[in-house]
């Protein structure tokens, strides 16, 4: 049986609050880190009751952590379908306030080329209570490509571009670049990339990480929407424990 995302967490009517303070932080900042905390011991022991977890931190000679993500979700539901499940992410600062939550829905096989034939979505909550947008991967045989859309006005605000069929395997012989254009100006705003070249660490699974640059001054729901694509890139290609999504 689905995770059912929790009633309270679907969008709500009205017109949307002021987002939290803890997102201010985000706002003056023009590259972050979001790294996945791996456990070396399920790596090996597929039984591991452990949801997915990342840090947020900020890209310096001494990073500072800013943000926690973690997954939310039945026991032994990541063990039982892997990167095929559904799931909800739940951000807080580090004062422990919840200042967005992610939900992407169930996927299945991947297909020719790395499509999948129902592709997940990503929605994004901020506050937790308000629907801000969708993340939507679009059905293509080959170069994967998602669509930002703003919750009120379905309107298209971000589109996602990569030059590689299967990121993961492109990640092997040089490093993952994900090009974020804003979708009335194709001007490229962001860029999202994994240094996954000549790795080992990245290629066994022992690390897992992505920087997100911003390079131009994107508002918040726009940078939300880009830590959302890298986290749903991340869950529908590096997911370590596919099971029946190969």
């Amino acid at each position: 049986m689905a995770y059912v995302v929790p009633e309270t967490f679907q969008p709500c009517k009205g017109a949307r609050k002021e987002l939290p303070l803890g997102l201010k932080e985000l706002a003056t900042l023009s590259e972050v880190q979001i790294s996945r905390n791996v456990n070396f011991f399920e790596l090996f022991l597929c039984c591991t009751p452990r949801q997915a977890s990342f840090t947020v931190s900020t890209c310096t000679t001494s990073p500072e952590e800013i943000f926690s993500i973690k997954e939310s979700g039945m026991c032994m539901f990541r063990e039982c379908l892997g990167g095929a499940r559904n799931l909800m992410l739940r951000m807080s600062n580090n004062e422990d306030e919840d200042v967005a939550f992610f939900s992407r829905s169930m996927t299945c096989t991947r297909g020719c080329c790395g499509s999948a034939c129902c592709p997940p979505n990503m929605g994004i909550n901020s506050p937790p209570y308000i629907r801000i947008g969708t993340i939507q991967e679009r059905v293509n045989c080959c170069y994967p490509m998602f669509d930002a859309t703003n919750y009120k006005d379905n309107e298209n605000l971000l589109t996602y571009h990569t030059d590689c069929c299967y990121i993961k395997t492109c990640g092997l012989c040089f490093d993952l670049e994900i090009t974020v254009h804003d979708a009335s100006t194709e001007e490229c705003v962001a860029k999202i990339v994994k240094k996954s070249k000549s790795d080992c660490r990245e290629w066994c699974n022992f690390k897992n990480d992505f920087i997100v640059q911003y390079l131009t001054d994107l508002d918040i729901v726009k940078r939300l929407m880009v830590i959302g694509a890298c986290l749903l890139a991340d869950f529908n290609s590096f997911e370590h424990d596919r099971r029946y999504c190969c």
